[in-house]
């Protein structure tokens, strides 16, 4: 009897040894939570002005002007180099450095592409997070883009459209983006940079402090440039409960007789 009771004298004092050390362990590591953890990207977005726009500066009327008029430089996105051209991309590009090429989003009201939106310095969007999907809602023309959260791929074949097919994935604090599926109608940007059926996108939205969005894209498109490109652009966060107004510049374009199916009726 007396041998028992010592042995299990001896367990107890041995069980009690190694909890702690097993509770350290324990405690070490990560829970559920932690390892799915999603960063907090909603909210609505305007890019970074340096003067803000309120009743005193709108009299001035277009923002980028108003800038100028109080010397401030408004920023398209951080200064870039060149990138190199295939040179059928370099003759139309400098066919718009020349004016003899318009932007088609205001002559033909085809859509902005999704980094021409992205880089716009005039435009605001929604971004919406859910499980299986992120929504970027636009202030402009009813656009949107759907990134798919679930795990699939690009699927095979897929029909060439104006926003590309969208995968996404979470990398630390960063959505990355990964988009194909273009068709070869609206430009890059805002200063005319062409594109061809096989661009790649890779985008990172990145929230800087909690005010601040750090948009990144590569630009990847042999057929018109020698090497993959990256603009960025910093975008603010508008105050709770603000509503994008809806815009609609096919509209606006017919009404100013300045849209191409307008001009061919006279």
């Amino acid at each position: 009897m007396r041998i028992r009771l010592l042995g299990s004298i001896l367990v107890a004092l041995a069980l009690l040894a190694i909890s702690p050390a097993m509770q350290a362990q324990t405690s070490a590591k990560p829970g559920p939570g932690a390892a799915t953890a999603i960063p907090d990207l909603s909210g609505n977005w305007e890019p970074h002005r340096p003067v803000p726009v309120t009743g005193e500066t709108a009299l001035c009327g277009i923002r980028r002007v108003c800038d100028e008029l109080r010397g401030v430089t408004t920023p398209m996105g951080e200064k870039f180099e060149e990138p190199e051209m295939q040179p059928w991309a370099e003759e139309k590009y400098k066919a718009v450095r020349e004016g003899k090429a318009r932007d088609p989003n205001f002559t033909g009201c085809t859509p902005q592409s999704p980094t021409d939106l992205m880089l716009d310095n005039r435009r605001l969007y929604e971004l919406r997070q859910f499980p299986d999907v992120v929504l970027l809602l636009f202030d402009e023309d009813h656009l949107v883009r759907r990134i798919y959260m679930d795990g699939r791929g690009h699927p095979d074949g897929y029909a060439s459209t104006w926003m590309g097919h969208s995968i996404g994935k979470y990398e630390g604090d960063t959505l990355v983006v990964d988009t194909v599926g273009f068709n070869d109608k609206n430009w890059i940007d805002r200063q005319g940079h062409p594109h061809s059926e096989d661009l790649h996108l890779v985008e990172r939205f990145r929230r800087l402090n909690q005010n601040s969005l750090e948009y990144e894209v590569t630009i990847n498109d042999p057929k018109a440039y020698k090497k993959p490109w990256t603009r960025k652009m910093v975008q603010d966060l508008l105050p709770p409960g603000f509503q994008l107004l809806e815009g609609d510049m096919c509209d606006e374009l017919l009404e100013m007789g300045t849209h191409y199916s307008a001009k061919s009726n006279k």
